[in-house]
C-alpha cells in the first residue's frame, strides 16, 4: 500500500501497483494448484474426472470457497443465486456446476466434428501428468474463474485499504495536530439510512468533519452519489468528472483530485483552512 499512497499523492496512476499484486497472487495460486493437480491425477482411482471431483469439490481439507472456484463459481455468485452462501450451499452449488460442467465437456469430446486437441502437461518433481481436453478445460476454466475473483477483490478494496495511510500521510504533509483528527470507526444509528465513517478532521470550533476516499475512474457518479448519500464532508478521488464536480459544488462538498494534480498539499490545505480545520505546512502558516 506504500508504493500506491506514494504514486496517489505524486499525482501519478496507481492502478499498475494493482494489477501487479493482482497477478503475483494468481501465479502462486496457479502454481500451487498445478502441484496439486499432479499429486491428485496421481492418486486418481479413475481415468475419468472422478479423481477432479474428489480432490478439488470433495476433498476434506478442501475449504467451501475453493471449491466452488475448483467447479468454476465463486462465493458472490453463489450467494447471488441463493441468497446465502453457506458452507452446505456452496458445496452443493459447486457439485452441481461441476457436473454440469462435466457432461458439457464429456460431449464435446465425443463430437466426432471436434477436430481441436487441448492438452495440458503438467512436470513436477520429474513426475509428469498429461490431461485430457475435458480435463485441461475445467482447469482453465478454474484459473478463469480464480483470476476474475482476485482481480475483483483487489479492486474493490485497495480504496478502504488506502483510505487510512493516504489520509494519514495527507495529515502529516500538512502539520494536523493528533487532536483534530479522529480516526475511530463509527457507524450512525440515529439516521434512516446507514451512516459509515472511519475518517474524521475536527475543526477548531469542534466541528467533525466526515473524509471519504475513492479511486475511481473518471465519469463514475455512482461513486460521487455515495459520498453524498453517506453525507460525507471531505471527498478525495483518483478522478472526477465534470459531471462529478458539479453534483460535488452543488452539496457543499469540499473535494481534492489526485491525478495530474502537480501541486495536492496545497489543494488540502486549503480546504483546511476553508473548515478552519488547523495545519502548520502548505502555502500558508496556521
Amino acid at each position: 500500500m506504500k508504493r500506491v499512497v506514494s504514486k496517489l499523492l505524486c499525482g501519478r496512476d496507481y492502478r499498475d501497483e494493482v494489477i501487479n499484486a493482482v497477478n503475483a497472487e494468481f501465479f502462486d495460486f496457479t502454481l500451487k494448484f498445478f502441484r496439486e493437480i499432479v499429486d491428485a491425477k496421481l492418486h486418481g482411482r479413475d481415468i475419468c474426472m472422478s479423481w477432479y471431483r474428489e480432490h478439488f469439490i470433495d476433498g476434506e481439507n478442501v475449504a467451501p470457497e475453493d471449491a466452488v472456484i475448483y467447479a468454476g463459481l465463486n462465493r458472490k455468485t453463489v450467494t447471488n443465486i441463493y441468497g446465502h452462501a453457506t458452507r452446505e450451499i456452496m458445496l452443493d452449488a459447486a457439485r452441481g456446476n461441476f457436473e454440469y460442467l462435466r457432461g458439457i465437456l464429456a460431449e464435446l469430446e465425443n463430437d466426432a466434428e471436434n477436430d481441436l486437441a487441448v492438452t495440458i502437461s503438467i512436470s513436477y518433481n520429474n513426475v509428469a501428468v498429461k490431461l485430457s481436453l475435458a480435463e485441461s478445460l475445467i482447469v482453465i476454466n478454474a484459473l478463469a474463474t480464480k483470476k476474475l475473483q482476485i482481480r475483483g477483490g483487489a479492486w474493490s478494496a485497495i480504496g478502504k485499504r488506502v483510505e487510512k495511510p493516504l489520509l494519514d500521510e495527507l495529515c502529516n504533509m500538512a502539520g494536523v495536530p493528533e487532536t483534530n483528527i479522529d480516526r475511530t470507526f463509527t457507524r450512525d444509528k440515529n439516521l434512516s439510512y446507514d451512516r459509515e465513517t472511519d475518517y474524521k478532521l475536527i475543526s477548531r470550533a469542534g466541528r467533525v468533519y466526515r473524509v471519504e476516499v475513492k479511486l475511481m475512474g473518471r465519469g463514475n457518479p455512482e461513486s460521487a452519489d455515495m459520498t453524498i448519500a453517506r453525507d460525507s464532508d471531505i471527498f478525495i478521488a483518483d478522478t472526477l468528472s465534470e459531471q462529478n464536480c458539479n453534483q460535488l459544488k452543488a452539496r457543499g462538498i469540499e473535494y481534492l483530485i489526485l491525478r495530474g494534480n502537480a501541486d495536492i498539499l496545497h489543494g488540502f490545505t486549503e480546504i483546511l483552512g476553508r473548515l478552519d480545520i488547523p495545519y502548520k505546512n502548505g502555502k500558508r502558516q496556521r
